[in-house]
C-alpha cells in the first residue's frame, strides 16, 4: 500500500543528551548516504527495534540494528596505505557551521579511510580504515570537529548466508538482542483468536479501537531487527516503499531482503522486530493478536545485524531514514552497542555520542517523535537507576568488558537518553488492579516518561506464529501505538505537542521514577483534548449478551452520576466521574438480547449525554439436564437428584418449577421449555393429578472439573415440574436458560378400603388405621399380623395399644354402657340390609 507522508511543521526538541546537537545540525545540507565506489546519493535510514539492556547476557539476548539503506556514493581517491591494522568503522563529526560533509569526506580519504556514508544535514560521515594512526590524522582536520570508533571490535567481512544475510558484523558474536530488549522468552502460543490480555486492557488499547483504530496516513518506523512481512497479521500492515535496512555499515538498502530477518540469526534477535511490529499495529482480523493502533502503517528500519548487534552507524542510518520518510513515529527497543552508557569525556565515545544525538535531533526537526526502551538489568542482576548511574563492568558488549567503569557523570544510554526520546519502563499487573515495576526494568526520575506492560506479552514472531515475550522493549511498542493514535487525531501536532499529550493524557501511578507520568492511555489519546464532549464505549464495540462488561467513557463532567440506560440491561449501575471526567461503568445485557446492533444511551447526572453502538454477541448456551430425563415419573416422598453437564468449574443455578408457571428463566425467542406445551401434550400426571406443585425452587452448585453438576431437591410435592439451569462462569458471563425438562412427581397413592382409613371393610369388621387390629382368636394379645377382610390387605398390629383392652379406633375403656351400644348398632345395621332386599335379589 502507498501513501503520500504527511508534512508537518518542523519540531525542536528539548530534553536530554543532544540539546546542542540539533542547533549546530540546522546549519547543514540535506543528508547524503555516501560509499567510495558510488555516486552520492541522498538518502536516510529508520529502523524498528526493542530496547535492550545495558550489556549483552547469554540468557538475555541482544538485538542489533539494521544497515542504512543510503545508496553507496563516490568519494574522492584516497591517500597513499598507512600501516595496515584491523578494519574499523569511524564516525566523523563536521565543524559546526559547515554546509556539507565534503571537507570532512576529504580529511577521512586523505588519513587513509574509506567513506561509508554522509549524512550532510547532520555533518556526519561514516568510515572505514585499516590506516594506523587513522583517527589521529582526522582529528587533526580543521573540518573536523571530532571523530572515534563505533565498536571495539574490528569489523570482519561475512558472506551473504542467504539473502537477508549481513554482510560485516563485529569480531564476537552477541549471543542476541542485548539485554535491554528482550528479558525473557515466556512460550510459543497458537492462534489466540485475538484474545484480550491484560496489556491491551491496561492500555485501553480495545476502547480506543472502537472510537479510532488509527489512520494508514500515520507511518510508524520499527528500528530492530526486521519485520516478517508475510505473517498473516502483519502483510497488510508493513508499507514496503518506507522499508529499509541499515545493519550493512549503516549504508540505506531499500531491497525487502535488507529489512527482513536475518535467517541466519538466533532465534531471539530474529524474532524480536516482528515482535515489536504486532504490538504496535498487528491487524484487527479476527485472528492471531491485534495491535494497539491497527489502522496505522508500519515501516521495518532494521538497525539489527545478525549478530545481534546495533552500532551507532546503523542507528544514525535508522533515525535518518525516518526523517527522510516523513515518519510519524518510531520505536527503537534497543540501546546503541558496544556501551551501555556513552561517556562524552571519552574521546573515543564522545563522538559516537553526538553524532547518534544528531540524528535523532535531525528526526524530530522532520516531525518524528521518537520513543525507546529504557532498558532491562540482566538476569539476576538489578535493574538501574539511569538518573544514578555508578558503574559499568558489562561494556563493551562486543570484546572483553572493563570492570568497573565509572559511568557516573556525562554518561548516557542510546538512545534512550538523548532529547526529546520518549522512554520506557515495563509496568506487570499487581494486586487489587494496581500496577508495579517489572523486576528487570530499568527505571530513573527524570528519565522515564511514561509505562506501559512489558510482561508476557503475547505478540508476532516470524513464520506466522505467536510467542510471549518480556521486556522493556515490549513495553516501548505499546507508547509507540498510542503516540500512532495522537499522531492520527491532531495531525498536525508537533513531536513535543503529542508528548505532552502522553503525558497530560497518562494514567498518573506513582513513582514517577519507576513509571513517569504513567500508564499510557490508548482511549484518552483519540477521545481527549479533542473537544468532543462525552464519550463511552465498549470495548473494541461489543457486548456479549449475559456477559458483565464495563464501559468507559470521557468527556463528562467531574463529579456527576452515569447511567446507562436501556431495557436490555440485566444489570446496569451508576458510577461517578472523577476528576477528568472519565467513567468506568459496570454492565450487563440480559442473557435474551437478540444479537446484532444495539444503541443505547449514557447519560450523566449533569446533563452529559452519549450514544454508545454495540454489536451484540450471542449469549452462552445453557447447561444441559440429563436427569430427570423429558417424561419421567418419580414416586413421591423420594429427594430429585438433577444431574447435568455445563463448564469446567463454573457456577450453576438449577431451579424446579411448577410446570404451568411462566419460565423463570430469561430465554431468547423460540426457545421456551417443554414446560409451556398445551396441556394435552403433558404427560398423564400432570393432567390427572389434582394436587397443585408448590412454588419455584432454585440451587446452586459448582460443576466439577468434567463440566458435570448435581444438585439434590427434596419434598417436592406431587405434581408437574420444569426443571432447568444457568450457568455463571468465572469470567462472569451468564449463560441462556438451558433446555428445560418436564418431569412429575407422583401422588401418594389413593388409600384401599380398610388400609388406614378407619372404616370397616365389611360388618363387624374393626375400622383400619394405627393400632386399630384386635386379637385374633387364639392368639395372644398384641401379636402377629391381623387381616382386615377380604378387600384389605395385611399390616402388622401396634403392639404397644394392642397390649391392652383398648378400643384403638375410639380411645374409650371398654365396659357395659359401651358393649350394649356397640351391638344395637351392629344388629341394626344387618336389620337394614335385610329388611332393603327384593325378591329379584334372592338367589336363584
Amino acid at each position: 500500500m502507498t501513501h503520500s507522508p504527511r508534512r508537518r511543521p518542523a519540531r525542536r526538541s528539548t530534553r536530554g543528551v543532544g540539546g546542542a546537537a540539533l542547533a549546530a545540525v540546522l546549519v547543514f545540507a540535506p543528508v547524503t548516504a555516501v560509499a567510495a565506489d558510488a555516486p552520492a546519493t541522498a538518502a536516510s535510514s529508520p529502523a524498528p527495534i526493542a530496547s535492550a539492556s545495558p550489556a549483552p547476557a547469554a540468557d538475555v539476548p541482544e538485538l542489533s540494528a539494521p544497515a542504512s539503506s543510503a545508496t553507496p556514493a563516490a568519494a574522492p581517491a584516497a591517500a597513499p596505505a598507512a600501516a595496515a591494522v584491523d578494519a574499523m568503522n569511524y564516525v566523523v563529526n563536521a565543524v559546526p557551521g559547515a554546509v556539507t560533509t565534503e571537507a570532512a569526506s576529504a580529511a577521512v580519504v586523505a588519513a587513509g579511510g574509506t567513506v561509508l556514508a554522509r549524512w550532510d544535514e547532520i555533518g556526519v560521515v561514516t568510515a572505514r580504515s585499516t590506516a594506523a594512526g587513522f583517527v589521529d590524522r582526522v582529528r587533526a582536520s580543521s573540518s573536523v570537529e571530532s571523530a572515534g570508533p563505533t565498536r571495539t571490535a574490528a569489523v570482519r567481512a561475512t558472506p551473504d548466508a542467504d539473502a537477508g544475510g549481513d554482510a560485516e558484523s563485529s569480531a564476537v558474536p552477541s549471543t542476541g538482542v542485548q539485554a535491554t530488549g528482550l528479558a525473557e522468552r515466556v512460550a510459543d502460543v497458537a492462534d489466540p483468536g485475538e484474545e484480550r490480555r491484560w496489556n491491551d486492557q491496561a492500555v485501553h488499547a480495545a476502547e480506543a479501537r472502537a472510537v479510532q483504530p488509527g489512520t494508514p496516513a500515520v507511518l510508524v518506523g520499527v528500528l530492530d531487527s526486521g519485520i516478517d512481512a508475510t505473517h498473516p497479521d502483519l502483510v497488510s500492515q508493513v508499507d514496503p516503499a518506507a522499508s529499509v535496512g541499515c545493519s550493512v555499515d549503516g549504508v540505506a538498502d531499500p531491497d525487502p531482503a535488507a529489512w527482513a530477518p536475518s535467517s541466519d540469526a538466533a532465534t531471539s534477535t530474529r524474532e524480536h522486530g516482528t515482535h515489536v511490529a504486532g504490538i504496535i499495529a498487528a491487524a484487527d482480523d479476527g485472528r492471531g493478536v491485534v495491535g494497539v493502533a491497527p489502522g496505522v502503517r508500519l515501516a521495518s528500519v532494521k538497525v539489527v545485524d545478525a549478530d545481534g548487534f546495533i552500532y551507532p552507524e546503523y542507528a544514525i542510518c535508522g533515525y535518518m531514514w525516518a526523517a527522510q520518510q516523513q515518519m510519524d513515529v518510531t520505536n527503537a527497543s534497543f540501546f546503541v552497542d558496544p556501551w551501555a552508557a556513552w561517556c562524552s569525556a571519552d574521546p573515543d565515545q564522545a563522538p559516537a555520542l553526538d553524532a547518534v544525538a544528531r540524528a535523532v535531533a535531525w528526526s524530530q526537526h522532520e516531525g518524528v517523535l521518537d520513543v525507546a526502551a529504557a532498558g532491562n538489568a540482566t538476569v539476576g542482576a538489578v535493574a538501574v537507576d539511569l538518573a544514578h548511574k555508578t558503574a559499568d563492568s558489562l561494556s563493551p558488549n562486543d570484546s572483553t568488558p572493563q570492570p568497573g567503569r565509572d559511568v557516573s557523570q556525562g554518561c548516557s544510554q542510546l538512545p534512550a537518553e538523548v532529547d526529546g526520546v520518549v522512554t520506557v519502563s515495563s509496568a506487570q499487573q499487581g494486586g487489587g488492579g494496581s500496577i508495579e515495576k517489572s523486576r528487570f526494568s530499568n527505571y530513573g526520575a527524570g528519565v522515564v516518561d511514561l509505562t506501559a506492560p512489558g510482561a508476557a506479552v503475547l505478540s508476532t514472531v516470524p513464520g506466522g506464529g505467536f510467542a510471549t515475550l518480556s521486556g522493556t522493549s515490549m513495553a516501548a511498542p505499546h507508547v509507540a501505538g498510542v503516540a500512532a493514535l495522537l499522531a492520527s487525531v491532531h495531525p498536525g501536532a508537533t513531536p513535543a505537542e503529542l508528548r505532552d499529550l502522553l503525558a497530560r493524557q497518562a494514567g498518573g501511578e506513582t513513582p514517577s521514577e519507576y513509571f513517569g507520568a504513567g500508564m499510557v492511555d490508548a482511549f484518552a489519546a483519540v477521545t481527549e483534548d479533542l473537544g468532543r464532549g462525552a464519550v463511552a464505549v465498549a470495548s473494541d464495540g461489543v457486548l456479549q449478551a449475559g456477559a458483565a462488561a464495563t464501559l468507559r467513557g470521557a468527556g463528562f463532567v467531574p463529579g456527576e452520576t452515569v447511567r446507562a440506560e436501556g431495557d436490555a440491561f440485566d444489570e446496569s449501575t451508576s458510577s461517578v466521574a472523577d476528576q477528568r471526567g472519565r467513567v468506568q461503568l459496570p454492565v450487563r445485557l440480559s442473557p435474551g438480547t437478540p444479537t446484532g446492533p444495539l444503541s443505547f444511551s449514557v447519560a450523566g447526572s449533569s446533563g452529559s449525554s452519549a450514544v454508545v453502538d454495540v454489536e451484540v454477541q450471542e449469549v452462552l448456551a445453557g447447561p444441559v439436564v440429563t436427569s430427570p430425563a423429558d417424561g419421567d415419573r418419580l414416586p413421591s416422598g423420594q429427594a430429585v437428584v438433577v444431574e447435568g453437564t455445563s463448564i469446567d468449574s463454573a457456577r450453576v443455578t438449577v431451579t424446579v418449577e411448577p410446570a404451568g408457571s411462566p419460565p423463570s428463566g430469561d430465554l431468547p425467542a423460540g426457545d421456551a421449555p417443554a414446560g409451556d406445551l398445551p396441556a394435552g401434550d403433558l404427560p398423564a400426571t400432570a393432567r390427572a393429578s389434582a394436587a397443585a406443585p408448590d412454588a419455584a425452587e432454585s440451587s446452586t452448585v459448582r460443576a466439577e472439573q468434567d463440566g458435570t453438576f448435581r444438585a439434590t431437591f427434596a419434598g417436592l410435592a406431587a405434581g408437574d415440574w420444569r426443571v432447568s439451569a444457568v450457568t455463571w462462569t468465572v469470567d462472569d458471563v451468564v449463560s441462556a436458560t438451558g433446555p428445560a425438562v418436564l418431569f412429575a412427581v407422583d401422588p401418594v397413592p389413593a388409600p384401599v378400603p380398610g388400609d388406614e382409613a378407619g372404616v370397616p371393610a365389611e360388618p363387624g369388621a374393626a375400622p383400619a388405621g394405627p393400632g386399630s387390629a384386635s386379637p385374633t382368636p387364639g392368639s395372644s394379645p398384641g401379636e402377629g399380623v391381623v387381616p382386615t377382610g377380604a378387600s384389605g390387605r395385611p399390616f402388622a398390629a401396634d403392639r404397644a395399644r394392642a397390649s391392652s383392652a383398648a378400643l384403638a379406633w375410639t380411645g374409650s375403656e371398654p365396659g357395659p354402657v359401651a358393649l350394649a351400644a356397640l351391638l344395637i348398632v351392629a344388629f341394626g345395621v344387618v336389620g337394614v340390609g335385610v329388611g332393603r332386599r327384593r325378591p329379584g335379589d334372592e338367589p336363584r
